[in-house]
């Protein structure tokens, strides 16, 4: 496969060129006919001996550094148009001096022949032909060169058929430097402008030869004269000797700073292969790269040592795919098959696995001591609430054979009991030793408290979708059971009545307790069960309020306390 070339900031540089150079053909031809209109002989180029430029070549070259510029912006039509043209209107021109005659101020011949040269040229380019446009061009280029430099030095251009004026021979080596630089990175001019040792070399050299030997030549015709015979040509052969000399050593010191560079890019691109190499080695991690035909590449140690591996087949998509396997070892690996292209041709793919048994390990471990952890805290809850139950039942038994006020008295510190009893029942029951599901709990609660009071008219509803914890969930618990108990005993003298429940969660915890009953007038302020109630607020950094209108609400803002070590 053959290189491919890399353009240089050059090739943006020539198209400037090659524009700039059609504009100024356009102006210079512009101020060649205002000359006629004006009769002004330097702008029609009657200087240094110079014949004036004919109008019609001047009106000519106007259309043909239009196409030029057209051609640089991608519009090939006017070229084509201005290349007919021109074809058929030099080929006349041509016949007439064939057959002797005079055909008016047409072009002439020399410049006739360069105009249809060009008009090779505008259909080579309109058909991509750069290379044959571009070679024909050279000539047209070299002849109008000889004709400037025989003007400038004072020598003059003779001959009918290569007569040529000064002004024409500008025009010329504008429109063939327009033409050398439309298409620089193709054809023969590619060489020149790509961004290799040898474009570089010859962008450097080339312009510095074309100017000191233009100046040498022109010195030699004018010495040629006032020094004795023959100096002249050994002055220009001794120069172009140097030239060539100080050309060769000019070329040298740049190939020997390239060759430097080059040197030191390698050292530089061994010493990062080094680094990454030595950071892939030192990997944990395997990682290998493979090719499209899944032949690897490269391995590190890691890799090397975990041996041949099964990786699943590339699927054609660009995304990374999952591995998670077990070698027969019993060693556990992840990772990822991450696909490589170059451009959209697949190139194969790198595999990179990280050795997890530690961590699944580390994870079984955790997951033993969490069960055991659960299971211990289930047997703990468990066993407070039988031992909670018999606290119950021994309250039960002592009220039997109380009086009425202890009676009471008991059996309302049973209830206080036996709801810390069912927060225990609850968590056990659910399995989830994080937090007391409110809405389960005070479902539980209110069954309860309606079969001890036998309250059987009593019905409820609880939207009490919140888990809390323990540290806020006892004393939430003794709370709701004194406002609950209030209601059943005191809100429905006719036994019949409805209790809402229901806990919200903002920015704070919201608890409210309503019921239908016949409400509080006067609502006490000094009994147990509300100096408890104001109490547990307290401890739940909350505001308690007690409502009676047309039933009581029991309202208790709050928020979920943390949980403080005992230890």
């Amino acid at each position: 496969m053959g290189l491919k070339m890399e353009w240089s900031d050059s090739v943006l540089f020539a198209r400037r060129i090659s524009v700039s150079a059609s504009a100024t053909v356009i102006v210079i031809s512009s101020l060649i006919l205002a000359g006629w209109a004006a009769g002004n002989q330097h702008l029609m180029g009657s200087v240094l001996g110079s014949p004036p430029t004919q109008p019609v070549t001047a009106i000519l070259f106007i259309p043909l550094a239009t196409s030029l510029i057209a051609l640089a912006r991608g519009f090939r039509g006017p070229a084509i148009l201005t290349g007919t043209f021109l074809l058929v209107f030099y080929l006349l021109t041509i016949s007439t001096y064939i057959q002797g005659a005079e055909y008016g101020y047409n072009s002439r011949l020399i410049t006739s022949v360069l105009f249809l040269i060009y008009a090779a040229v505008l259909f080579l380019f309109s058909t991509s032909r750069f290379s044959v446009a571009q070679i024909i061009t050279f000539p047209a280029g070299v002849i109008s060169y000889c004709v400037l430099v025989g003007y400038v030095a004072g020598i003059g251009v003779y001959g009918e058929y290569f007569l040529m004026a000064l002004y024409t021979a500008v025009l010329h080596i504008l429109i063939a430097v327009s033409i050398l630089s439309l298409f620089p990175e193709r054809g023969v001019m590619a060489p020149i402008h790509a961004s290799f040792v040898g474009g570089h070399i010859v962008r450097l050299i080339l312009p510095v030869m074309i100017a000191s030997i233009t100046v040498l030549g022109l010195l030699t015709l004018k010495m040629r004269y006032h020094v004795f015979p023959g100096f002249g040509e050994v002055f220009l052969m001794g120069m172009t000797v140097s030239i060539i000399i100080v050309s060769v050593i000019i070329v040298a010191a740049e190939l020997n700073r390239i060759d430097l560079k080059r040197k030191t890019y390698r050292r530089d691109l061994r010493r990062t292969q080094r680094f990454f190499r030595d950071v892939l080695e030192n990997l944990a991690e395997a990682v290998a790269v493979f090719d499209a035909e899944g032949n690897i590449l490269y391995q590190n140690t890691a890799m090397k040592r975990l041996g041949v591996v099964d990786f699943p087949e590339y699927s054609g998509e660009r995304r990374p795919v999952i591995i998670d396997r077990t070698d027969p070892k019993g060693r556990h690996y992840t990772g990822w098959m991450v696909p490589r292209f170059q451009g959209d041709e697949y190139a194969g793919f790198i595999v990179s696995l990280t050795d997890i048994t530690d961590l699944i390990l580390a994870k079984r471990s955790l997951e033993d001591t969490l069960m055991e952890r659960d299971a211990l805290l289930a047997e703990v809850h468990h066993r407070v609430k039988n031992n909670l139950q018999i606290i119950i039942s021994l309250l039960n038994i002592q009220a039997m054979n109380a009086d009425d006020d202890t009676r009471r008295i008991l059996m309302d510190t049973q209830s206080r009991v036996r709801a810390m009893a069912i927060i225990h029942e609850t968590l056990y029951d659910s399995g989830d030793f994080s937090g007391v599901l409110m809405d389960s709990f005070i479902t539980r609660l209110m069954e309860r408290l309606i079969t001890v009071h036998s309250a059987h008219g009593v019905h409820f509803r609880v939207d009490a979708d919140v888990r809390l914890n323990l540290e806020t969930a006892i004393p939430l618990a003794l709370f709701i059971n004194e406002a609950l108990t209030n209601s059943i005993r005191h809100a429905f003298p006719e036994g019949e009545g409805m209790i809402d429940v229901r806990i919200t969660s903002n920015d704070h915890l919201h608890l409210t307790v309503a019921d239908d009953g016949v409400g509080i007038e006067n609502p006490p302020s000094g009994t147990v069960g509300i100096s408890l109630m104001r109490a547990l607020a307290d401890q739940l950094d909350g505001e308690f309020e007690l409502i009676s209108d047309n039933g009581t609400v029991v309202s208790l803002h709050f928020r979920e306390l943390e949980y403080k070590s005992r230890f």
